[in-house]
């Protein structure tokens, strides 16, 4: 029981003494009666009549000085030291700052020594030379990387394209298969006057030389095309080999 009153006690004391408040009121109190600080341990009773007790109480009664000047200045010093506080830093800051500013100022206007000097212009020599041989390097690595891309476009170039040397090939194939073979040569022609419009009938189907296996063979290798009505056109294909028997411009 005594141990947590004694707790509690120093408890409220801690919180107390460390109070911006409580902490002011004492100062302000022991500012405004500082007589009473002084009568209790600086002067003998043998100076004063009576005993000190009775001195204080008769002489150091005034409500004023005991409690309501202490309030007033605390509450004032409670409310004006944040403005003095942060006053006093923005003071410090500009003084700072013109204290730097000043000493940049001094500090661009001095003259560097000689041997500052050779040792800055070494430094610039320095860089320079370590500047042209990175520059150097570069371009010769953009040199060879241009070597490189024009050796292979050179290849790429030589290399034949695969897709148009297969339809080449297929092309002359149909070609010879058609020149050589007398029916188809024959519905070659017929095929070449109705696409022309050198006949009436467009309908293949009705022209006796053109048996279904010969249809088939110029429909299935891409040479011609059905449109409507059992008409046909050229493919591309159609037309490559066209030009290539009729030995002319087609379109």
């Amino acid at each position: 029981m005594f141990d947590e009153t004694k707790k509690s006690v120093e408890s409220i004391l801690s919180q107390r003494l460390t109070s911006p408040f409580y902490g002011t009121l004492i100062i302000s109190w022991l500012i405004w009666n500082w007589k009473i600080i002084y009568l209790t341990f600086f002067v003998s009773e043998n100076n004063i009549t009576g005993n000190k007790i009775d001195y204080i109480l008769e002489n150091c009664n005034d409500t004023w000085h005991l409690v309501y000047y202490p309030l007033i200045s605390t509450a004032a010093i409670l409310l004006l030291l944040p403005f003095v506080t942060n006053g006093s830093y923005w003071l410090d800051l500009i003084f700072n700052k013109w204290r730097v500013n000043k000493k940049n100022f001094v500090e661009s206007k001095q003259l560097l020594t000689i041997e500052d000097s050779i040792n800055l212009r070494e430094l610039l020599l320095t860089s320079e030379k370590r500047f042209d041989t990175l520059l150097a390097d570069k371009n010769k690595e953009i040199e060879q990387l241009k070597g490189i891309i024009e050796s292979s476009q050179t290849r790429n170039n030589n290399i034949p394209d695969i897709g148009d040397r297969t339809s080449n090939d297929d092309t002359q194939n149909l070609v010879k298969q058609i020149t050589e073979n007398e029916k188809l040569k024959n519905a070659f022609k017929i095929i070449e006057d109705h696409i022309l419009g050198r006949r009436n009938d467009n309908d293949l189907r009705t022209e006796r030389e053109i048996t279904a296996d010969i249809l088939r063979f110029y429909v299935s290798n891409d040479i011609i095309v059905s449109t409507n009505n059992y008409s046909y056109k050229w493919t591309t294909k159609g037309k490559a080999i066209y030009k290539i028997i009729a030995n002319n411009e087609f379109e």
